[in-house]
């Protein structure tokens, strides 16, 4: 009976949690998927609702992994760069 209360509790705190930080800056989503995750040990209904929106991450994940491994590179590469060139010729002015 311990065990299923703090089951809900928690994972109700956890919904209110991730939904506060959908507004406030924080990682919301991954919250509320813990939340669900936690909550469906004893609700189907979390279940369901983990279960798709694990599938909808599914979907959406793969397209944008991509993109952001592309821009860390080109980040990467810049910093790089410019590392090697302040390096070689020093910062003007100084």
């Amino acid at each position: 009976m311990i065990r299923r209360v703090a089951i809900v509790l928690g994972g109700f705190g956890l919904l209110l949690v991730g939904a506060a930080l959908l507004i406030l800056p924080g990682p919301g989503i991954p919250v509320l998927v813990a939340g669900l995750a936690l909550l469906s040990l004893e609700f189907a209904w979390a279940r369901r609702l983990r279960d798709w929106v694990l599938q909808r991450a599914g979907r959406v994940a793969p397209a944008s992994r991509g993109r952001r491994i592309a821009v860390g590179c080109a980040a990467l590469a810049g910093a790089a760069g410019t590392s090697a060139a302040v390096g070689v010729w020093g910062v003007p002015g100084i």
